[in-house]
């Protein structure tokens, strides 16, 4: 049911006046917001109003003028995180409630009632039309999330007062830090899903923190502010720049000198794809729509078990860290070599805490303009637009460069591929180097266990010295991409020079022989498996964060008035306000 149609059946019980949103700047939220402002006057007789608020971003956008000039001006196609965030310094962050506070004998805001409250009876997913497989997996996600603004704030509360979580928050795009995929459960805040959707304020956040650092100044509290201000740098730059560019195969950063911008290069117009961000032109990419490998991706089957292990629990839970994302998102794109579009629209179909500006602006921004590129031969290019050639191995190695980074257990690949559980963290993580061709588990020969190197009996199915399970020629689908060639070393321990072999996690090189030998010494692998635990938070603890509400002199000025939605030629009216656009139906 759209929003336009659920507004009719209300009218039926209900005498509408107003409708409060808050201001979207994306098209289809736009369409849709646009088509439930025409469904309002026509259950009113044109009397009902659409009042509009700037409530997502940790900054007003009427605000934005203190930095000294107008955003149109600063907030270009080409504008980089880093200069936003200079640039945003100087606007400051409005106190919670100031746009909400009403006057005596209107309409009051309360404290709502105790969790125990009965609200009622609430449709199941599919009466509301999903099947099973869009319920999260509580048990195994990162966090059991639960809904509704009174577990936001109580997550809040825990997060900043009770774990202290700050002093471990290390950030969503810091890749500095190793180990994320096994890492504490404070080096990420998880309130992504309730700020995606609107259960708790960005700015109660921002207060939050700061009174937090008044006590206890650390880099956790930057860190999660500079994340809140990617989310108003997306938002921002989609709603003064990029528009619906945001969903172009180009991206949003295309030459904007003619409609639909240079379908090739132009030397002396187009240079920004080669110099902003490190990137390269995505004109000169070979985009494809396999969907046999997509499916692939999608179904965590693509052979590489860093990426499968993100994609499946993006499947079963709804949520993958920053780090995953940006990991399976350039593998799709510069291995795979697929339209990048199919994927942002899988992550949106998925994601727990999917917003459209952050998906698809993550797409565009940390994905799509970092692809390696070929020289451009193409009129207008020459020299000074090469870059590296593209090598079919590149995103592939970088893979598992990240998968020895961040999870160097392998634990976070074992608890989502269990099928991997008895190999070694190397094997583990590229298991096409194990030489499965006789260990079937059908086979009537003995079998050498990867583990530790005995060899076992031919009906065994377990390692008589580490217990590790026997390996099966089945234990792994096969590469959806060639994985990278091994270079050409010195072994580490005998001094030989192989064409073939493999790197220890002490960087040391290893031939085939030697090998063998060195995975004997290593240590057992901790079978440990990173699991959620069941939520302690209490509905109505984080309630304590919210301030009083009581009226202010300003809103009794503006109750006295006429209300009539974002006053003529406000910054946030002109891409959001269609009712000019849709007179008359």
């Amino acid at each position: 049911m759209s929003a336009a149609d659920a507004l009719r059946q209300l009218s039926q019980h209900l005498e509408i006046c107003q409708v409060f949103v808050f201001q979207e700047v994306c098209s289809e939220e736009l369409q849709l917001e646009a088509e439930m402002e025409v469904a309002l006057r026509e259950v009113t007789g044109g009397a009902g109003q659409v009042v509009r608020c700037w409530g997502y971003t940790l900054h007003h956008i009427d605000d934005l003028e203190a930095c000294g000039k107008a955003p149109e001006r600063w907030i270009t196609p080409y504008l980089s995180f880093g200069n936003f965030k200079r640039d945003i310094a100087a606007c400051k962050v409005r106190p919670v409630n100031a746009e909400w506070k009403l006057p005596e004998g209107h309409l009051q805001l309360t404290k709502p009632p105790a969790s125990g409250v009965e609200w009622g009876s609430l449709p199941s997913l599919p009466d509301l039309g999903f099947d099973e497989s869009f319920v999260s997996d509580g048990e195994r996600s990162a966090v059991p999330w639960r809904g509704g603004e009174s577990f936001a704030l109580a997550r809040v509360q825990q997060y900043i007062w009770e774990r202290r979580g700050l002093k471990q928050y290390v950030g969503t795009t810091d890749w500095s830090a190793g180990g994320k995929c096994g890492a504490p459960r404070d080096q990420t805040s998880k309130l992504s899903p309730y700020l995606a959707f609107g259960c708790v304020s960005p700015r109660l956040l921002y207060w939050e923190i700061q009174r937090f650092e008044k006590s206890d100044r650390c880099k956790g509290a930057r860190g999660l502010i500079n994340s809140l201000l990617w989310r108003d740098f997306y938002r921002f730059i989609v709603h003064f720049a990029w528009g619906d560019r945001l969903f172009h195969l180009y991206g949003p950063m295309s030459c904007g000198s003619v409609p639909g911008g240079h379908k090739v290069p132009t030397k002396w117009c187009c240079k920004h794809y080669n110099n902003l961000f490190g990137g390269s032109d995505p004109r000169l990419w070979t985009w494809k729509k396999d969907l046999a490998k997509f499916e692939r991706w999608a179904e965590g089957r693509t052979g590489y078990p860093f990426v499968d292990a993100a994609m499946l629990e993006l499947k079963e839970t709804g949520y993958m860290l920053h780090l995953n994302r940006e990991t399976v998102g350039w593998f799709f794109m510069r291995d795979l070599q697929l339209d990048w579009r199919l994927a942002a629209e899988w992550f949106e179909s998925r994601l727990l805490d999917h917003d459209c500006v952050l998906n698809w602006g993550n797409w565009a921004y940390f994905i799509l303009t970092q692809l390696p590129s070929r020289e451009d031969d193409r009129p207008g290019g020459g020299p000074r637009y090469t870059l590296p050639r593209y090598s079919p191995y590149l995103m592939a190695s970088q893979v598992l460069g990240w998968g020895r980074d961040h999870d160097p257990d392998a634990r976070y690949v074992k608890k989502w591929i269990p099928s991997l559980q008895s190999l070694p963290p190397e094997l583990c993580r590229e298991p096409w180097k194990a030489d499965l061709t006789d260990a079937t588990d059908d086979a009537e020969s003995d079998w050498t266990c990867a583990a530790c190197t005995l060899q076992n009996l031919a009906q065994t199915r377990r390692c008589e010295a580490c217990l590790a399970r026997r390996p099966c020629a089945s234990l792994y689908v096969a590469p959806l991409v060639p994985p990278p060639p091994e270079q050409l070393g010195l072994c580490g321990s005998c001094g030989a020079m192989e064409v073939n072999g493999w790197e220890s996690e002490e960087a040391i090189f290893f031939c085939e022989d030697c090998w063998a030998q060195w995975l004997a010494s290593q240590v057992q692998v901790n079978m440990a498996q990173v699991t959620g635990t069941a939520s302690d938070l209490d509905p109505d603890a984080g309630w304590a964060l919210v301030p009083e509400l009581a009226p202010t002199a300003s809103a009794v000025a503006a109750a006295a008035a006429p209300d009539r939605g974002p006053r003529k030629g406000a910054r946030w009216a002109v891409r959001g306000n269609r009712s000019d656009k849709l007179a008359g139906g």
